[in-house]
């Protein structure tokens, strides 16, 4: 009987025991974090306000929904900020967005109104108002910790396709030249120009452009039209020397050639020059040697007068350049030629193309002071009419077979040209124009975005 007694005792004890520890084991399913973060942020769909014109003409504005879903948002944990580093386009609607944030460990959102200071938990249903930053603050689950961000939604406040224009002091110096050229290397802008008798330069930062220095290295009159650049060199052709330079100021002889006029276009790898008799021809070693360009056309058909040039990169291979050539013939025709420029293949000679077109209306005009750079992925040609006055912007993205207007490409607002032209592209993708005493240096708003966008993040 007894033993009895002890068994049952024994499996009551076991009984407990056993539903004890299944009461524990299932309390720890149960589990509650300490540490928290924002791991995703995103947008819903948003409003843009876009211009347009009316059939009568006038000006008007209409309202567009678009899916902001694939905006990319950085998340920078250790300095808590949120931001998208690419603005959505000008017009939109920054003032009622929706959005979706998410969390680590089920942590819980709230965020502080810039109108009254207070918190408010956070709803995907509900719109925000990110004119200004906002302060998002998420709890941990156990509600111990916290974690804020400062989350911004950034627009542009500028319109892409308009021209930015800043006048720079007026140069006194610029006037007395009857023609100039203006080069960019690097962080420098060189402007060289004739005064009649000899061919002077001067300098400025391309963060400045009001204070320019004067060069101490003069050159024959002519000599102005075939200074340019080449990576961080500049080069010229005076007094049958080929000439290079770092600074403007010293130059050191490459090699003594007297069948060379002038300098007209430059590669990577290659340099491009007219000789006294008006024939193309090309060097492969930094103007030691040159050798003789094959082209498809008369050689009558070469620029000779307000001769620029334009290099792009050509598509799939970034070794091999695209050289465009441009200018006006001895007869007074405005004429384009292009060719393939390859750094890694100095063997191969290509030929130079005479590019035609049937297309009349979209032929490049004879222009005062021609000059064309590149800009916007594209061939932008400037300079003067015949009554000096400036001549309308075109543009040709096709190679130079067509050359168009853009109504985003505008000269500074009631710009007053001088008797001399000349423009450049900085680094930076500034245009400068320089005219008379004038000085402007402008900039596509698109294109700084852009410019910026790169910047970041590098």
């Amino acid at each position: 009987m007894s033993n009895k007694i002890y068994f049952l005792v024994a499996l009551m004890l076991t009984t407990f025991t056993l539903s004890s520890c299944l009461k524990d084991e299932s309390d720890n399913k149960t589990t509650t974090y300490n540490d928290t973060s924002i791991t995703a942020f995103s947008l819903g769909q948003l409003t843009q306000v876009r211009d347009t014109v009316t059939k009568d003409g006038r000006d008007s504005v209409y309202k567009k929904k678009f899916n902001a879903s694939k905006v990319k948002f950085y998340i920078d944990q250790a300095q808590g900020l949120i931001y998208n580093p690419d603005s959505l386009p000008y017009g939109t609607d920054v003032a009622h967005v929706l959005t979706k944030v998410s969390t680590k460990n089920f942590g819980t959102v709230v965020f502080t109104s810039n109108k009254d200071g207070k918190q408010y938990y956070y709803s995907e249903n509900d719109s925000l108002d990110f004119t200004q930053p906002i302060k998002f603050r998420v709890y941990s689950a156990s509600g111990d910790s916290y974690r804020d961000y400062r989350i911004s939604v950034n627009a542009h406040k500028q319109k892409g396709n308009v021209f930015t224009w800043t006048a720079m002091r007026d140069n006194s110096n610029f006037a007395s030249l009857t023609t100039m050229k203006t080069v960019s290397v690097g962080d420098k802008l060189f402007v060289f120009g004739t005064n009649g008798s000899q061919t002077v330069g001067y300098t400025t930062s391309i963060t400045d452009g009001n204070s320019w220095v004067r060069l101490n290295k003069t050159f024959s009159a002519n000599a102005y039209k075939g200074i340019l650049s080449q990576g961080s060199k500049l080069f010229a052709v005076d007094n049958n020397q080929v000439l290079t330079s770092t600074d403007g100021n010293t130059w050191a002889v490459v090699a003594t050639n007297g069948n060379l006029k002038q300098l007209v276009a430059a590669s990577s790898s290659e340099l491009f020059a007219l000789t006294t008799n008006d024939k193309l021809v090309v060097s492969k070693d930094g103007g030691l040697t040159w050798a003789n360009e094959s082209l498809d056309s008369d050689a009558s058909d070469l620029p000779v007068n307000n001769v620029s040039y334009v290099l792009s990169s050509a598509t799939g291979n970034e070794n091999v350049s695209h050289v465009m050539l441009v200018g006006q013939t001895a007869a007074g025709k405005s004429v384009v030629w292009t060719r393939l420029s390859d750094s890694n293949t100095s063997s191969i000679a290509n030929q130079w193309t005479l590019v035609e077109s049937n297309m009349s209306r979209y032929l490049l005009p004879v222009y005062k002071h021609l000059t064309v750079v590149r800009y916007d992925n594209a061939a932008l040609a400037m300079g003067l009419t015949a009554s000096n006055e400036a001549a309308q912007m075109l543009l040709s993205r096709d190679g130079g077979i067509t050359w168009t207007s853009d109504a985003a490409f505008s000269y500074p607002k009631d710009v007053r040209l001088g008797n001399t032209f000349t423009a450049a592209v900085d680094k930076k993708q500034f245009v400068w124009i320089i005219s008379g005493s004038k000085v402007w240096r402008g900039r596509l708003n698109r294109v700084a975005w852009d410019i910026n966008l790169s910047s970041a993040t590098e």
